[in-house]
């Protein structure tokens, strides 16, 4: 039985169970099964329309599933509401969504009032995994993705897998974004998706600032600040010299300290990597020779060092935003609630990045 036959029966079952409940029951083939949600927004001049498309699951019979895009557009975001119920033939059931999409242009507008409506509504999974897309919300949910029944089940998986190799954590959900909009010294990152080379693909990490996205990191700077904002995270790195190289399976660990002194707050992370050698063809004698292990912990350590603080650099200069979360940290010591404009605080604050990295598995040596 493939993927896509099992996961057909499994919502089938959880619908006939949630839809059975209450006095609003009805028989899965009266139901809309929203499995995607879209943000995107549509500006003329100071106008803003809001678009808001739903991917869908209707059921023709026990083992066939129609996907179809329903929008609706509206002035706010309780209008797309109104609007999309005109052109729907069936009763929408929104609490088995796996993926909320927002464009980046809806990001840069501003996401609270999406956050507040949806926050608001009982029917909402709270836990669905967010991204931010380029281009269009609902081109990236129309997208077919071989293999898989439609294009949020492509991004459920993926988004979920993302902490195998790049250093991800697994705090993409809309509780997520809950919390970070209501918690002091915190600012949301969320993993940003192309349509890449006939695929959907994730480029990189959208930076917000309060509500609103202000940048996009590439997956280079994104490996970096993953590792310096979160703990016990794990990815690839990689050190090259012409067409050589030597690949390590790390696992990134660290504790941030914070003081202040005549008013101005020093933050200290201590990064502490963890390396396993998956392939090498950079040093020669690496499982034999101290020195040459040696060598190559001194590169590793010097070239995370310097990524890193070129990291911190574009913090404070080119996104001027908390990206690491470090006002979350000096709050927690100093006092909350005191109107602190913690993005402009971490952006004249000094940062020192410590690292230590060691290898603590060879592979299978050389053959």
């Amino acid at each position: 039985m493939n993927r896509s036959k099992i996961f057909i029966i499994i919502t089938m079952l959880l619908v006939i169970i949630i839809a059975g409940i209450g006095s609003k029951a009805e028989m899965v083939e009266n139901l809309g099964i929203v499995v995607g949600v879209g943000n995107d927004v549509e500006k003329k001049g100071s106008d803003i329309t809001y678009s808001v498309p739903f991917l869908l699951y209707t059921f023709e019979s026990k083992d066939k599933i129609t996907t179809r895009v329903l929008t609706g557009k509206g002035r706010s975001i309780g209008e797309t509401r109104e609007t999309r119920q005109l052109i729907s033939g069936k009763r929408l059931l929104i609490g088995l969504s796996k993926v909320f999409i927002f464009s980046q242009d809806v990001s840069e507008v501003g996401i609270k009032n999406i956050l507040d409506v949806n926050h608001n509504n009982p029917d909402v999974n709270d836990r669905v995994l967010c991204i931010v897309c380029k281009g269009k919300a609902e081109d990236v949910l129309k997208y077919p993705v071989s293999g898989f029944q439609s294009s949020a089940e492509f991004i459920d998986g993926m988004v979920k897998n993302l902490q195998e190799y790049n250093f991800f954590p697994q705090q993409y959900t809309l509780m997520d974004l809950f919390v970070r909009a209501k918690t002091e010294g915190r600012n949301s990152l969320l993993p940003y998706v192309e349509i890449k080379d006939n695929n959907i693909e994730t480029t990189g990490l959208a930076i917000f600032k309060k509500d609103k996205m202000v940048a996009k990191a590439d997956m280079s700077e994104t490996k970096i600040i993953n590792m310096l904002k979160e703990n016990n995270v794990k990815g690839m790195l990689t050190l090259q010299s012409g067409s050589k190289y030597i690949d390590c399976y790390t696992t990134a660990k660290n504790m941030i300290t914070c003081s202040k002194e005549d008013g101005k707050y020093k933050f200290v992370i201590n990064l502490n990597l963890i390396g396993n050698i998956v392939s090498n063809e950079l040093y020669d004698n690496i499982e034999t020779d101290p020195k040459v292990m040696k060598r190559f912990e001194d590169d590793m350590t010097n070239y995370v060092k310097k990524m890193s603080n070129g990291s911190i650099n574009n913090i404070k200069s080119k996104y001027k935003t908390d990206v690491l979360d470090l006002g979350r940290i000096a709050a927690a010591k100093y006092g909350k609630g005191t109107g602190t404009d913690w993005d402009e605080v971490i952006c004249n604050s000094d940062i020192m990045v410590n690292v230590k990295f060691a290898v603590e598995g060879e592979g299978r040596g050389d053959f």
